[in-house]
């Protein structure tokens, strides 16, 4: 992993090794244009509140932008293609120490950024998400409750479920190190999806026939199944498409154009396949698969 420590770069070093790490509370104020999300179109977790903004329909209110494909030992990084459109920084970590000069943590997306007070105001994935769903809803052109009052606590707990099962689980899959931890967490993911699977024979998305912030939560592992995880990863016990509940709901949800206009999979590709030497040494990224929807 690489760090921050007392703002000194570590291309090489564990959080645990921190004296204390800082951390980034979601505290925003509902103003249009004051806030900018950089996220990476490769990160699932950093997909959770573009789907979001997306979906909602907040995009004139929130800007967004996402870092480089491609991520070396000097981090997150920006490029010609995808350029930090408010200080032309080339380096995510840039960022951290204009908001914290000693920022000690890591260097990851998404990362809200409050351009009023030049301040990272959130960078936990779900927080930024249920921020975003439930207090952003008076300027979203889309005003979908994503946090119904009667589901909030059955979404904190299945999103907390799939955050351990599936989202976490298929990484720990992809980067074993020992063939009984690779059996192991596979069977753990397997298992989660077999159950989602007969969740989803019974009915539309997850808590009933409407989308819900559990859905945005599942569905960013879900589109980089077939051209990430199953090959780069290993996590082919079985192809997605067997899931046959599971891989309906997956199209259902990406031919929603609010949905499918936040994924990109050739970014995708090319960062997994490319970023992760120790994976795939040569960064060899594949043709295929031909990702039909």
């Amino acid at each position: 992993m690489a760090i921050l420590d007392q703002g000194v770069w570590h291309p090489n070093k564990e959080a645990s090794q921190l004296a204390y790490e800082d951390t980034f509370d979601v505290t925003t104020q509902v103003e249009k244009d004051r806030y900018h999300l950089y996220i990476s179109y490769a990160c699932p977790f950093a997909h959770r509140p573009y789907l979001v903004i997306s979906y909602l329909g907040l995009e004139d209110a929130i800007s967004v932008s996402s870092v480089a494909a491609k991520r070396y030992e000097d981090g997150w990084l920006f490029d010609e293609d995808n350029a930090d459109p408010i200080y032309q920084s080339q380096a995510l970590t840039e960022l951290h120490l204009r908001a914290k000069p000693d920022y000690s943590g890591r260097v990851t997306v998404p990362v809200f950024w409050d351009k009023k007070d030049s301040s990272i105001v959130g960078n936990d994935s779900s927080a930024i998400a249920i921020e975003l769903a439930t207090k952003w809803l008076p300027l979203a052109k889309n005003k979908v409750e994503l946090v119904p009052d009667m589901l909030k606590n059955d979404i904190e707990q299945l999103n907390s479920w799939l955050h351990s099962n599936v989202n976490r689980k298929v990484y720990h899959v992809g980067f074993a190190k020992e063939q009984v931890e690779y059996n192991c967490a596979i069977n753990d993911l397997f298992n989660a999806l077999e159950l989602l699977d007969e969740r989803l024979g019974q009915s539309i998305y997850l808590h009933g026939n409407n989308v819900t912030l559990s859905d945005l939560f599942l569905l960013p592992t879900l589109v980089r199944f077939e051209a990430v995880y199953e090959v780069h990863f290993k996590a082919n016990k079985k192809q997605l498409k067997a899931f046959k509940n599971l891989y309906r709901y997956m199209l259902d949800l990406v031919s929603d154009t609010r949905i499918h206009k936040t994924i990109d999979i050739e970014h995708m590709k090319l960062h997994y396949y490319f970023s992760h030497k120790h994976i795939n040494p040569y960064g060899i990224v594949p043709a295929g698969p031909e990702i039909c929807w």
